[in-house]
């Protein structure tokens, strides 16, 4: 019998694969694992159990039982050294197990008694006779159960067996089966056995293994921290594995609580994944949603080392990968994270240069593409079909990094396509795949569906998590400097005590460019703009100060070096915009053109101009302060830094043509980051830009073309705003901010409902708390629709509440909106966006609907007919009217289609305003109808480009200034 390692599997996986076992020795009739009496977990079989039948070694001296069987787990995570403290453990498991079902006999809290008990568990027991742990066990069994036998107990349990280890070893050799679903039992000879001949050597880890090599090229890529390749003193290489950390994040769902997101997804990955699992998980995927900086990419490369190191952990690797592994095991002991038990191959894949390539035409699918960048860093060729036979014999971990990197809405569907193709490849082939995918909150309306993947929004770091990750990267980046160690540590210290700065300490990449800017600046900054800014400083004077040809260079030329930084964080914004763009790279020739733009523009002559602009060019392929070379070309490492960049752009010129800019890019969800810092830029530089804004965000959903005022951008804006802390000290324009925010109550909002709600969370403390809840309690006595808007808000701010008496205060406002059934119900309806089966027949279609309600508007007929292309967007959608007082309708909002028609539709103006008025029109009561038109096409029309304009806008301001001052 061979020594299976049981203990691989961790709790969840170990009971899918006795519910597997189960079925296989008792039979079909077992049900899966359900709620204990003790919490725990528990699967029940009701018939005929003939013993003698099942596999040898079992339960030999049984006979028969009939009657209702209880079957529970005890998984125990770390087993004992020895035989008999795992007998003990097991006695005291089973103990507390028997009494808490003599406790629900007792007090009647179960409707249904066992009339038998098997007790499975992965622990060794000894087999001697009368002293052996099984015999041991079995005695103390019988014995309590006996002793609590009295004439008023309702539980009699006619037997009890129990499967240790051993045993259940003998059923898996009895059902090879059931071991082929967990990996974590498999050995490299039972997967060479089922696959091809001619791919014998695929997922062996051997040295003809192009798996193996793939694994070990993407340990070393993965093990850079990006930010790290700055240059200077304390510039201590920064691995993941000496500074991973672990983010708290909170789980979709009303009582998901808060998690680690690491810990998370391993332990969800630890779980069998196949689709055909009878004990199967309802929803195997995860989305990590994280704002910028926030640490996805970051953990999107701890959990792919995690799942390496796991692979690899019986291979004969080299002595580098050996360090890198043994930094990774270092790392995850030191968050407390286990090596993960179900070995899944990973494999990461960036966004942006899959859908680069989708954008092009091509028809790659996701399994195309990670044979191709197998090929790309190992040379080995390894086919899609092998792939997908790997899918199928191994359980995968595949990481799907940077959807927010994607920002055509069109590519982005491609993206989707693509995903839900191998979903279903997956699913047929019964594979064991978890995917995460990582993204910014920022514009991810298109949702992954909620039948298959969680979202986990991570959070901002505690106050105490912010200090100890700042006392690790200061050790790290001063090992062998006692007193720079001392003195930059001291000054996090002061940070991460002092509220203002406490603020610019909410995430992993803010940490760390704090500890680069304490080294020189003792003031530390009071908002986001301010930190960005003087980590490029502080790395322009590193530069300057080091002892290489460059430095003599750059302190000549700052100034224009600062603009040549400015112009390709705008320039490279603006091409990130479309796929063709997402990598953000400038290659040679382009730099080069933009630096010689930028002398000529100074007045030098052309031979100086290109002298100049090749020595910048040089400086940048080599580095130059934030630009670092990149795919044959230059660009940033970090894309905040990029976004930083283009913000100080933005700002350059006069005030109308600034907030004329700012005004373009503020619906676009690409452009939000640099909108921000460009605000945070302009109330740095003066108090009547606070005007300006406020004014900014009065006037900016009032184009009839877009339906901003029934789906606007300002409250989200507004929110941001506030969220960036950028009204600090500023008490009138954070009461203007306020009052824009509580705009988000005329309308219900069809997206960015838990930003909103976290935005007003975290405004509802004094002294704004009795206003905030006064204008939610308002809503109670508004209509329809308002109530509508303040039920989803509260919802959305009850998800983000992490005060226990705030969100009592949250659920006294719920209340007293007082819902009735149907606006409950449609409110639920909105949410739940899923219709059952046989439902269609009552409802209503909703463009039909919507066609309707224009009809009396006097459409040409040529109008009428786009209106009706454009609706189609909305698909299957459908309501019903309740009869009710109001005639609520309650939607059923199917995946919306292509909005280009409908889009196009908007620009016509009779069509615009034809359904402006209509929806100004219709009842309050029918806000549903109009959420899921919002839901169909504001999306698509915010990600609509804008950066060609911009920089139309930009150059014409530059030539007719240049004109002005006649050069």
């Amino acid at each position: 019998m061979p020594d299976y390692d049981l203990n691989r599997l961790g709790s969840r996986a170990f009971e899918q694969m006795v519910v597997a076992l189960a079925r296989r020795e008792l039979g079909p009739g077992v049900r899966v694992f359900g709620d204990g009496p003790d919490g725990g977990r528990e699967a029940t079989f009701e018939g005929t159990i003939n013993w003698s039948a099942t596999s040898e070694g079992v339960a030999p001296a049984l006979d028969v039982w009939t009657g209702y069987t209880v079957l529970q787990a005890k998984f125990q995570v770390k087993p004992k050294a020895t035989p008999r403290d795992n007998a003990l453990w097991l006695q005291q498991e089973i103990r507390k197990e028997l009494d808490h079902w003599l406790e629900a006999a007792k007090n009647h809290t179960r409707l249904r008694l066992p009339d038998y008990l098997i007790f499975v568990s992965n622990v060794e027991l000894s087999s001697v006779a009368r002293v052996g742990g099984i015999d041991k066990i079995d005695s103390f069994v019988s014995s309590h159960l006996e002793k609590e036998r009295k004439p008023h107990s309702r539980l009699r349990v006619k037997g009890v067996v129990i499967w240790h280890a051993d045993q259940i070893r003998s059923m898996l050799d009895a059902h090879q089966s059931v071991r082929w679903a967990f990996p974590g039992l498999l050995t490299v000879g039972d997967v060479m056995s089922r696959l091809s001949p001619e791919r014998v050597s695929l997922g062996s880890l051997e040295a003809r293994d192009p798996l193996r090599e793939e694994l070990l090229h993407s340990l070393k890529a993965d093990r850079w921290v990006r930010l790290s390749q700055s240059g200077g003193p304390g510039d201590a290489k920064l691995w993941l594995d000496d500074i991973a950390i672990d983010l708290p994040a909170a789980v979709e769902a009303a009582d998901g609580g808060t998690v680690q997101a690491v810990r998370y997804v391993l332990e969800l990955g630890d779980m069998v994944l196949r689709p055909r699992e009878p004990d199967r998980v309802r929803r195997p995927n995860l989305v990590l949603v994280g704002g910028p900086g926030q640490g996805k990419s970051t953990l999107s490369q701890l959990i792919a080392q995690a799942y390496r190191t796991a692979m690899l952990t019986d291979a004969d690797t080299g002595p580098g990968a050996e360090e890198i592994l043994a930094g990774t095991r270092e790392a995850m002991n030191r968050l407390d994270l286990p090596v993960p038990g179900n070995r899944r191959w990973p494999t990461r894949i960036d966004l942006a240069k899959y859908a680069e390539e989708l954008a092009s035409g091509a028809e790659v699918s996701l399994l195309r593409w990670i044979s191709r960048q197998i090929l790309r860093r190992t040379d080995r060729d390894v086919s899609a079909q092998a792939l997908r036979d790997w899918l199928a014999a191994w359980p995968w971990a595949l990481i799907l990094d940077g959807l927010d990197e994607v920002p055509s809405q069109a590519d982005r569907r491609l993206v989707y396509d693509k995903i839900d193709e191998l979903l279903t490849t997956a699913e047929d082939r019964d594979a064991d795949l978890l995917v995460v995918v990582t993204t910014r909150p920022t514009g991810y309306d298109e949702r992954f569906s909620a039948d298959t993947f969680r979202h986990l929004f991570l959070q901002r770091l505690p106050a105490d998590h912010a200090a100890a990750f700042a006392r690790q990267i200061t050790d790290k980046r001063f090992t062998n400097d006692d007193e720079m160690r001392s003195k930059v540590g001291g000054r996090m210290v002061d940070a991460s005590r002092d509220p203002v700065t406490l603020r610019l300490m909410e995430t992993p990449l803010q940490v760390t460019i704090m500890s680069f800017i304490v080294e020189k600046f003792p003031t530390l900054p009071p908002d986001r703009f301010t930190l960005f800014n003087l980590y490029y400083q502080t790395m322009f004077e590193r530069e300057v100060a080091k002892d290489i040809p460059i430095a003599r260079f750059l302190s000549q030329h700052r100034i224009h070096i600062d603009r040549l930084h400015e112009q390709v964080g705008l320039t490279l914004q603006a091409a990130s915009e479309t796929a063709d763009g997402a990598e953000a790279a400038m290659n040679p020739e382009d730099l080069h053109a933009l630096a010689v733009a930028r002398f000529v523009s100074r007045g030098f002559e052309p031979a100086q101009a290109d002298r100049g602009a090749t020595d910048l060019v040089r400086a940048a392929t080599q580095r130059l302060v934030l630009l670092a070379p990149r795919d044959g070309g230059v660009g940033f490492d970090i894309r905040t830094l990029q976004e930083l960049m283009a913000a100080r752009a933005l700002t350059e010129g006069d005030d109308l043509q600034v907030m004329a800019r700012l005004r373009l890019i503020a619906h676009h969800p690409h452009w939000r980051n640099t909108w921000l810092l460009a605000a945070g830029h302009l109330l740095l530089a003066s108090e009547r830009f606070e005007r300006s804004l406020l004014t900014l965000l009065k006037q900016l959903d009032t184009d009839s073309h877009r339906l901003n005022g029934r789906f606007p951008t300002a409250p989200s804006l507004a929110a941001e705003i506030l969220d960036d802390n950028l009204a600090r000290d500023r008490p009138r324009f954070e009461r203007g901010l306020a009052q824009c925010l509580f705009t988000v109550l005329d309308h219900p909002p069809v997206n960015n409902r838990i930003g909103l709600g976290a935005a007003l969370v975290r405004l509802a403390r004094p002294p704004h708390r009795r206003l905030v809840f006064d204008r939610l309690h308002a809503a109670a006595s508004a209509g329809a629709a308002q109530r509508a808007a303040a039920a989803l808000v509260l919802q959305g701010m009850r998800r983000a509440s992490p005060d226990p008496g705030q969100r009592v205060n949250i659920d006294n406002a719920y209340r007293h909106l007082a819902l009735s059934q149907g606006e409950a119900a449609a409110v639920e309806a909105w949410l739940d966006a899923r219709q059952t089966a046989g439902e269609a027949a009552r409802m209503s279609t909703m463009a039909a609907h919507l066609e309707a309600l224009v009809e009396p508007y006097g459409l040409s007929p040529e109008d009428r007919q786009l209106l009706h292309t454009g609706l189609a967007v909305l698909g299957d959608s459908r309501f019903k009217l309740l009869d009710d007082a109001q005639e609520t309708a309650v939607p059923s909002r199917r995946p919306p289609g292509r909005p280009e028609a409908l889009l196009t539709a908007l620009r016509r103006e009779d069509i615009a305003q034809a359904l402006e008025f209509a929806l100004e029109n219709a009842p309050s009561s029918h806000w549903a109808i109009e959420a899921t038109l919002g839901y169909a096409f504001k999306s698509a029309q915010n990600r609509q480009p804008v950066g060609p304009a911009l920089l139309r806008s930009i150059a014409e301001a530059n030539a007719s200034a240049d004109e002005a001052d006649g050069w």
